[in-house]
């Protein structure tokens, strides 16, 4: 790139000595070129947040430059203009394709450590993946869900521990970066309204850390007094 610059300022220096030997037909080809060249960057839309902005605006203003002098006749300018606009145009779409290219390997890398990231984070929330499949369960008992050993009474359901508050927010930036992740707590209680209320308030908490309520379904069912949470549809390596 340096060097291509280095050329076009060299080239500015002896233009002069040339004027006039530059012919219409050939300053005309070099002017449509140079529109061509112009037309090809400005049509690569996925560039447009790349595009180096000296670089193009160069490109533009050469290319006026060449259109004028081309419509006043003096063909030399408008040749060594429209080559000035060419090669900023290249160079444009050059190092817009590179910054691209960078961020979109930024963008993998960051990625791919994310769902590697995301067996180790969900186990460690108490969720163990069933074989390879991208379902994640655990079942969280009373101790776990709300640091107690025996069933409250329904209306006494306490808040959840501060451990199991901890699980939910290791686990919710997964499931917010994963919209399609299906979300079904299975609880269970001596009572359907105790079941409900341990069912509730695990939802609750995950709405809290951003989970749309729709994701979340609950079934309650008469049982040992815990919550099973499943997770079905998790990408992860």
């Amino acid at each position: 790139m340096k060097n291509l610059i280095k050329a076009i300022l060299v080239m500015s220096m002896i233009s002069p000595a040339f004027a006039g030997m530059i012919k219409e037909a050939q300053a005309q080809r070099e002017v449509d070129d140079a529109k061509q060249s112009l037309a090809t960057m400005e049509a690569r839309k996925e560039l447009a947040t790349f595009l180096p902005e000296q670089d193009a605006y160069r490109a533009r203003i050469f290319f006026t430059k060449a259109q004028n002098f081309l419509n006043d006749s003096e063909y030399d300018k408008a040749s060594f203009y429209a080559i000035l606009s060419t090669n900023f145009a290249k160079m444009s779409i050059a190092r817009g394709l590179l910054a691209k290219a960078e961020r979109d390997n930024l963008e993998a890398l960051a990625s791919g450590k994310a769902l590697e990231s995301v067996v180790p984070t969900l186990k460690g929330a108490g969720l163990k993946r069933k074989g390879a499949s991208p379902v994640f369960s655990g079942t969280y008992d009373l101790k776990a869900l709300y640091n107690i050993k025996r069933a409250p009474k329904a209306d006494e359901v306490p808040a959840l521990s501060d451990d199991m508050q901890g699980k939910i927010a290791d686990m919710s930036p997964i499931l917010q970066a994963q919209k399609d992740v299906k979300i079904q707590l299975v609880a269970k209680g001596k009572s359907e309204e105790h079941a409900a209320k341990y069912g509730a308030s695990v939802k609750d908490a995950l709405i809290v850390k951003g989970i749309e309520a729709g994701r979340i379904e609950v079934v309650t069912k008469k049982g040992k007094d815990s919550v099973e949470v499943t997770l079905d549809g998790i990408k992860a390596k």
